[in-house]
């Protein structure tokens, strides 16, 4: 199949697109200017620009799958997760749309649980859940989702990733620094999440493409079958390394609000964007990161490979052997 990626330099893009082409897939990947590098030498480079719908229209041609990886993370204020989580995928929309596309098939999104929002208690979320994020990241990733659902002319699929872990990962590489450090900072104590390995969601989409008639025009919560804990992921990383002992200290969100509060006017002062920041610092005040990915496993039969001590021993031999840790 023909396939357009977007987002291809980030964590999730760079763990899918090797095994779009081991498995024989032709690549077609979005980039934002010759200066980027092109990570894979099979792939096909696009280069266009998200500000502009017309200059996607040429990239959406001839596809037979769009896989949606690009969005933002960090940003300076809300307006920057608007414009990198909704207004591209807005743009996108709209290039398809314009293109008529006559192979297209699906087009899958990968948004986020923050789309949903956290549990008030250790009750799963469920798709069908009135949606109450607390974040610009989570409401700008809404924002993406409903356009999506009300006016691309396609079929789609909505992946609601759950806490994802692995090769490439700057943000969960912090807890195994944190426990090779041997303390452990848990902002507002004890906090239950679902979550899953990348090479798992990998192989969710690579499912997806190759059934076509398999969760089509549905959003999915996307984790492990079982949540998990802070707690249990930390004891997992200490037996990784082998320690007898790490010590787990909880921040007040009084304490964590005002930091993230500095961090954030610095990033601004800098310009440089940081994930640590208010609209975090509002996730992070949440203690149950939880949603239902059983209408996933009914519906498509997907089943993660990983177990999270498997994930973990298999992202830590990969920091370890590229100089991360």
């Amino acid at each position: 199949m023909q396939i357009g990626v977007t987002g291809t330099s980030g964590f999730i893009g760079r763990n899918l697109v090797p095994e779009l082409i081991k498995n024989g897939h032709t690549v077609r990947v979005l980039m934002r200017s010759k200066n980027q590098e092109i990570l894979w030498p099979e792939v096909e480079p696009f280069y266009g620009d998200f500000k502009n719908p017309e200059s996607l229209v040429d990239f959406v041609k001839d596809l037979d799958v769009i896989i949606h990886c690009a969005g933002v993370i960090k940003a300076l204020k809300k307006e920057d997760f608007i414009l990198g989580n909704y207004t591209t995928t807005k743009n996108l929309i709209d290039a398809i749309n314009t293109a008529k596309p006559g192979n297209l098939r699906r087009f899958i999104f990968l948004s986020s649980q923050s789309a949903q929002g956290p549990s008030n208690e250790l009750i799963p979320k469920k798709v069908e859940h009135t949606p109450e994020p607390v974040s610009w990241y989570g409401k700008s990733k809404l924002m993406a989702e409903n356009y999506i659902i009300n006016y691309l002319q396609y079929p789609y699929t909505i992946l609601r990733l759950s806490t994802v872990y692995g090769p490439y990962d700057r943000e969960t590489l912090r807890f195994f620094q944190y426990v090779k450090c041997g303390i452990f900072p848990m902002p507002n104590g004890e906090k239950y999440l679902s979550i899953i390995y990348v090479k798992d969601v990998v192989k969710l989409i690579l499912m997806l493409i190759g059934n076509e008639n398999s969760g089509i025009n549905r959003v999915y919560f996307v984790s492990n079958p079982e949540y998990t804990t802070l707690t249990q992921i930390v004891e997992h990383i200490k037996s990784l390394y082998g320690k007898k002992r790490v010590l787990k200290i909880t921040i007040p969100e009084w304490i964590f609000r005002p930091i993230l509060k500095l961090s954030e006017t610095f990033a601004r002062i800098t310009n440089n964007p940081t994930i640590a920041n208010s609209d975090k610092a509002n996730e992070l005040a949440q203690k149950y990161w939880i949603g239902d990915p059983t209408p996933l496993y009914t519906e498509t039969g997907f089943k993660p490979d990983y177990t999270l001590m498997e994930g973990l021993y298999e992202t830590l031999v990969w920091y370890k052997e590229n100089g991360w840790i």
